[in-house]
């Protein structure tokens, strides 16, 4: 049997719903807020955010997204 070996679609082109991007929008402007665990776990898993000393920062691919996304 053939294995499907497709992945799913990742950083720009990757789905994601409003709130997500709403919580990455609030992520980039520095709003302090309590981020939902499966946003958080979907953001780092696209590398739209990454994890610093002193807490989440948004990526150069997340500030893409953003902006594609308006």
């Amino acid at each position: 049997m053939v294995r499907d070996i497709r992945q799913s679609p990742r950083g720009l082109i990757a789905p994601l719903t409003q709130p997500m991007l709403a919580t990455l929008r609030s992520l980039h402007q520095g709003w302090p807020q309590e981020i939902p665990e499966d946003h958080r776990t979907r953001l780092l898993d696209l590398g739209l955010i990454e994890a610093k000393e002193d807490g989440l920062a948004v990526t150069a691919l997340g500030r893409e997204r953003l902006i594609s996304d308006r």
